[in-house]
This record gives structure tokens, C-alpha cells and sequence, in this order.
């Protein structure tokens, strides 16, 4: 009875403090909406750069940055010596590129208000600027591994989670619309989590890969890969917003609901591998948790581990597949 018991308290601190992180979030949306809406009576380079974001890309810079440090800690744990500081600069750079660039910032030709371009460049220099830094240490022993935890920092935290701002305030987003498509492509990304989460206590039996995550099952992901689905085509009835799967139909392509349904399941499978990459993260690690920071969730890099490789596809399907932005 007593575990039971612990069990059941576990849950509902679970539901509460992820039905306030999800509420938080929500708000920090519409914030960064409002804002948005409310700088296009400005004229200038703040009113072109707040048109494009205020809010979230300094939440997203703040929060990636927490993230970077306790993946550091875990990569000292294993035994690597990451350049850290210099990562966080290159994973700064790479965050908050796509809002500036947008904003024109960077330059008004059609490369450096993309921001793809820029995010390129500081990929370049975070390869050089890592071998530069090797041989300053005048200690070859261990490179390989060094540099390689290096550019892994950079590359997983900065170039990945940069998708998620140029989803924000890519160009081709008309202002505040950008906001819009992000909230629905995290809640897509979240609603897997959930759906994983508690389709696994309820009926989990089979373990997914139990020597990467003891704790996952295989009734855990089709559950998380359904509630995503779901999510996503209720989302894609909805007429209040420009939805990302097209509110028209095609000639000769996939309606809304097929478009949402593939969306769902992609991003839930992309997220879910997400988990199990920071998984494989902290097994070698010897760490059940990256940090401490919020119960029952463990740390930053806990709940963004599915985000980081789930958004770049939403962002992929969105701009490049359907074109719909």
C-alpha cells in the first residue's frame, strides 16, 4: 500500500506542476503575441526586431543555456572536458540569430534576413573556434572525445533549438503568426509526452529498450504517438488561427486532417527519439535525472530533450514540405 500510495502522490505532483508549466507557457505565448501585435505602431529597429519576437526567444535563450550547463555536467561526469564556455557563446549566437536576422539585424539582403545563412557561419566558426581551443590546451590526449563533446553541445542545444526561434520570427511568417505555429508545434511535441506518460502506467507491459530507458514501454510510445495524432487534427479543425496543415484542400494532395495526422505521428516519433538520445545522455553518465530543477521532472534538459530534435522536423514540414508558411 505504501508504494501504491508513493506512487499515486508522484502522479499527481506530476499533473500539477505540468499543468502549471504548460500554463506558463501558454502565457508566455501570448505575451510575446500581444507585444507583437502592439509593436507595429512602432517604427525603427526595435519596433522590426519586438515584431518579431520579444518574449520567447530570451525565455528560449534562458532556458537552452540551463540546459547546455547540465548537459556539460553530465559529459564531465563520463569523463569528457568539454570547451563549455565557448559553447555557450556559439549556442547564444545560434538562438538568437534567426530573431535578429529577421528583424534585419544582420543585413537586408535575402541571405541574412533568412537566418539559415547565419546559422551556417556560426556552425563554421564553432568547428574552428573548437580546434583552436584544442591545441591552446597543448594536451592532445583526449581531443577526439573533447571536441566531440564540444560541437555535440553546440549542434544539440544551439543549432536545433534555433529552429524553434526561426520558426517564431522566420521572415516568411507574417509578425505574430509566427507564435502561433510554435505554440502548436510544442503542444503537438508535449501531447506525445502526456500521452507516453500515462498510457504507460495505466497498460505499459512491454519495455521499449530497457537497458537505454528501464521506464519506457512499448504501449508508452504507440500512446504517445496517438495523442499527438489526435491533438494535431483537432488543432487542424479549428478555424480561430491560419492552422499549419491549410485550412483549403489541395488539388490532388493530402486534406488538413491527413496532413495533421502525419504531422502528429512524425513529431511525436521525433520527440520520443529525442528522449532516448538524452537517455543514452545520462546512462553514460551514470545519472537517472540531468538536474534537479523542477520535481518530479528532474532538470531543464529533462523537458526539452524531445522539443530539440522534434521541432526542426515540425519546422521542415511546415516550410518545406507543405509550404504552408
Amino acid at each position: 500500500m505504501p508504494a501504491a500510495s508513493n506512487v499515486k502522490s508522484g502522479m499527481q505532483q506530476r499533473i500539477a506542476y505540468g499543468s502549471t508549466a504548460v500554463a506558463m507557457l501558454v502565457l508566455l505565448f501570448l505575451l510575446d503575441i500581444e507585444i507583437a501585435r502592439q509593436s507595429l505602431r512602432w517604427e525603427g529597429l526595435v519596433g522590426d526586431l519586438l515584431s518579431r519576437g520579444s518574449i520567447l526567444p530570451v525565455a528560449f535563450l534562458v532556458i537552452v543555456l540551463r540546459g547546455a550547463f547540465e548537459l556539460n555536467r553530465l559529459m564531465r561526469s563520463s569523463g569528457a572536458r568539454p570547451h563549455a564556455r565557448f559553447a555557450y557563446w556559439m549556442i547564444a549566437l545560434l538562438v538568437l540569430t534567426p530573431w535578429f536576422s529577421a528583424a534585419g539585424w544582420l543585413g537586408s539582403d535575402p541571405t541574412d534576413v533568412e537566418g539559415l545563412y547565419w546559422q551556417l557561419v556560426w556552425m563554421i566558426v564553432a568547428v574552428t573556434g573548437t580546434g583552436f581551443l584544442s591545441v591552446l590546451r597543448r594536451d592532445p590526449a583526449g581531443t577526439i572525445r573533447d571536441a566531440g563533446a564540444t560541437l555535440l553541445m553546440v549542434f544539440h542545444l544551439g543549432f536545433l533549438s534555433a529552429f524553434a526561434v526561426q520558426l517564431r520570427s522566420g521572415r516568411d511568417v507574417p509578425d505574430q503568426e509566427g507564435a502561433w505555429l510554435l505554440l502548436i508545434v510544442v503542444l503537438t511535441i508535449k501531447a506525445s509526452d502526456i500521452g507516453a506518460y500515462f498510457t504507460g502506467r495505466l497498460i505499459g507491459r512491454h519495455k521499449l529498450i530497457p537497458s537505454i530507458s528501464p521506464g519506457k514501454s512499448v504501449e508508452g510510445a504507440i500512446g504517445g504517438l496517438i495523442a499527438s495524432a489526435a491533438l494535431a487534427m483537432v488543432i487542424a479543425q479549428q478555424q480561430w488561427i491560419s492552422v499549419p496543415f491549410g485550412i483549403v484542400e489541395t488539388p490532388g494532395g493530402l486534406s488538413p486532417l491527413w496532413r495533421a495526422l502525419i504531422f502528429g505521428v512524425l513529431l511525436s516519433a521525433a520527440g520520443q527519439l529525442g528522449d532516448l538520445v538524452e537517455s543514452c545522455f545520462k546512462r553514460d553518465a551514470g545519472s537517472k535525472d540531468s538536474g534537479a530543477v523542477i520535481p518530479q521532472f528532474g532538470g531543464i534538459l529533462d523537458l526539452i530533450d524531445s522539443p530539440l530534435v522534434a521541432v526542426p522536423v515540425g519546422w521542415f514540414l511546415l516550410t518545406k514540405v507543405w509550404n504552408v508558411v
